[in-house]
């Protein structure tokens, strides 16, 4: 009789010769090795086929979580049982989140024990030796995107290598909403929260319903569900309804994020559920403009129409300058170009391209180091819904105005900077010295006097040469009349507006036009 082969890793003798002792003789599991390390297991595990591991979580060199993480690129579905001292619900937790799939404590040790999670395991991850393969009977785990096709799976159910009936099946689709924070190595966050909500599946369905999950390139988890036993449509709706329902609420109570869910139809042929397996993917994808958390019926959902241009050409050149200008009306056009995405719902790639293009502009301005520029474009590769684009670039760009803000208080007294702040906020309005001596709280000739002295400008030039510099930003935009650009510029009337205008930049509105 075929059985189940068990590695050991372990730094402690004593350790690891008792559970051999514990198991010696044993009709259904053998040590099929031991190792002291993590690193000699795991150049062993490349060569060979085993069917679970046990291993310390204190160790030199790789400990448990560093191990895990290694096996589960080999092998992805491969059960680790941990061994740990800490009788500690937040670290056992922890480790589950990890990948382990179960947890003995040292101190507790005995072979009644040993031999309880070892068949508690062996029942939850359908573990049958077979040739030195191991399958999953009513949970297997599908993680290469070919493997997933009505053809593969009625072969390996003939062969009896998965207990899954092609009958009554419904795909689920499930994308956790993932939290992606400064210092988080986003490709193993994801990977970890996959497989906690798979081990979730699992505890769920336990051997009522036979499953298989396919856990994609994205880190979504297509679910098909078969219902083989029940002959009533409505409770298999009511079943499937349950089951969703009972999913999000543990997915939010134990891994502390949201998840959207994507529910589909009964079906009775396993190539046309596979297929809406595939499209319920792209489904998800449409996270991207409608967010997530929340539970959407495959069958009335509709498909986000997508727009694969790029920004206007001109908006990069008034953000640009404004940057450059250090104006604060570069908010106004980082807002614009926002909005600008959303509502002609650019592409993921557009998206993803157009944010990094603009913190890119923050770099060569020296208000981001290029390694920051670098780390928030890998983050945001990770990302699916707008809201955490957006919230990155705001991020950088409050950052931006809070330190120029902090820069002027230096410079300047806090009566003048105040003053600056005001022209620079509300440019378009009707501002005159006695009104901003009014808000400083002192008089217009105390001002007036302050503020050349520091500045080095009269206060109406000052005035004069931040209008003219919004002039020149909406100039280059090319998309707005003189009349608006007189207007927003914070100017009487074009007459003088033209006149101010050559004075400080020695052209005509016209001539700078056609020079940008």
């Amino acid at each position: 009789m075929e059985k189940i082969k068990i590695i050991l890793v372990d730094d402690e003798l004593t350790s690891r010769n008792t559970i051999k002792k514990y198991l010696e003789n044993n009709d259904s599991y053998e040590i099929a090795a031991d190792f002291v390390n993590g690193k000699t297991a795991l150049e062993w595990l490349r060569k060979n086929k085993i069917d679970m591991i046990l291993c310390d979580m204190q160790m030199p060199g790789i400990n448990g979580v560093e191990l895990m993480r290694n096996v589960h690129i080999i092998d992805e579905y491969l059960p680790v049982i941990v061994i740990s001292g800490y009788d500690d619900f937040n670290y056992v937790r922890g480790s589950l989140i990890n990948g382990a799939a179960n947890y003995l404590l040292k101190h507790e040790l005995s072979k009644e024990k040993l031999l309880s999670v070892l068949d508690q395991v062996r029942e939850k991850y359908r573990i049958v030796p077979a040739g030195g393969d191991t399958y999953r009977k009513k949970g297997y785990c599908i993680s290469d995107e070919k493997d997933f096709s009505a053809e593969k799976i009625k072969k390996l159910y003939e062969e009896g290598k998965i207990d899954f009936s092609c009958q009554n099946i419904v795909p689920i689709a499930i994308s956790p909403d993932y939290k992606i924070h400064a210092g988080t190595h986003p490709a193993e966050y994801k990977r970890d929260i996959c497989k906690a909500i798979i081990d979730m599946l699992g505890q769920i369905l336990g051997d009522k319903y036979p499953y298989i999950i396919y856990l994609t390139k994205k880190n979504h988890i297509i679910l098909l569900l078969s219902f083989i036993e029940e002959r009533s449509m409505l409770m298999m709706v009511n079943l499937q309804s349950n089951f969703v329902g009972r999913l999000q609420r543990q997915i939010v109570r134990m891994l502390d994020i949201t998840v959207t869910i994507v529910n589909g139809e009964i079906h009775g042929d396993i190539g046309k559920a596979v297929t809406e397996g595939n499209n319920m993917e792209m489904l998800l994808s449409d996270k991207l403009y409608l967010g997530g958390n929340k539970i959407i019926s495959y069958a009335i959902a509709k498909k986000v129409t997508y727009y694969n241009g790029e920004l206007p050409e001109n908006l990069w050149k008034q953000f640009a300058f404004e940057l450059n200008s250090h104006m604060e009306n570069c908010m106004d056009t980082i807002y614009e170009m926002l909005d600008y995405m959303e509502k002609k719902r650019f592409t993921w790639e557009r998206v993803y391209q157009g944010c990094r293009e603009i913190l890119k502009l923050f770099w060569k301005r020296g208000l981001l180091s290029e390694e920051n520029w670098q780390d928030l474009s890998a983050e945001m590769k990770e990302y699916e819904e707008y809201e955490q684009f957006r919230r990155v670039i705001l991020e950088v760009l409050y950052k931006y105005i809070h330190i120029d803000k902090i820069e002027r208080k230096k410079q300047y007294s806090g009566q003048v900077s105040q003053v600056i702040e005001y022209v620079r906020q509300n440019i378009a309005e009707d501002i005159s010295l006695e009104k901003c001596a009014e808000l400083a709280g002192c008089s217009y000739t105390y001002l007036s006097r302050e503020f050349k002295k520091e500045t080095g400008m009269r206060f109406v030039e000052f005035l004069n040469r931040q209008r003219v510099d919004k002039a020149k930003s909406l100039l280059i935009r090319k998309d707005f009349s003189m009349k608006e650009i007189v207007e927003l510029s914070g100017f009487r009337n074009y007459n003088y507006f033209f006149k101010v205008f050559k004075e400080i930049e020695g052209v005509t509105p016209s001539e700078f036009t056609a020079k940008k």
